[in-house]
């Protein structure tokens, strides 16, 4: 089978941020790498009708959340907090703080994965600092420290 050049050229442009953000939702490297891929797999059968969206990037990272929060509602062991800042916020602002809080990605950046405007991004992680100030940027337990709490790189 024979890919459309566009979906290859999506894939290469958007798999390592996808693998990256999964990662940090999932806590499980192989785990995130197999959500990934089944996106990547459902976006090749659906090409078509995401290629003609207004959005394909926003197509994909609601397919991309669906599958990462199936996934991660069928894990046997919750024995760890994974992805609490989704527990603690709506999804989209819970998106832009891993995305520039944790990935220390661009406004740019986070809005070509999301398949949003930059400023759509700026307003989400706006609004979520208000709701948890000094929290945002918290390592999750077992990672690396992160900068100061509430600083957020611009």
């Amino acid at each position: 089978m024979v890919l459309p050049l566009e979906y290859t050229a999506f894939c290469l442009l958007h798999q390592e941020g996808y693998l990256r953000y999964t990662r940090e939702r999932m806590q499980d490297a192989g785990m995130s790498r197999l959500v990934v891929e089944a996106v990547l797999g459902n976006l090749a059968t659906l090409w078509p009708t995401v290629i003609s969206s207004p959005r394909p990037a926003a197509v994909a990272w609601r397919l991309l959340d669906a599958l990462i929060s199936s996934a991660l509602r069928a894990a046997v062991q919750p024995a760890r907090p994974v992805d609490a800042v989704h527990r603690m916020l709506p999804p989209a602002q819970a998106d832009a703080v891993i995305l520039r809080c944790r990935l220390r990605l661009s406004d740019a950046q986070a809005a070509e994965l999301m398949g949003v405007e930059a400023p759509a991004v700026a307003s989400q992680l706006r609004m979520a600092q208000r709701a948890l100030p000094g929290e945002l940027t918290a390592a999750p337990p077992g990672r690396g420290a992160q900068p100061p709490a509430g600083r957020v790189r611009r």
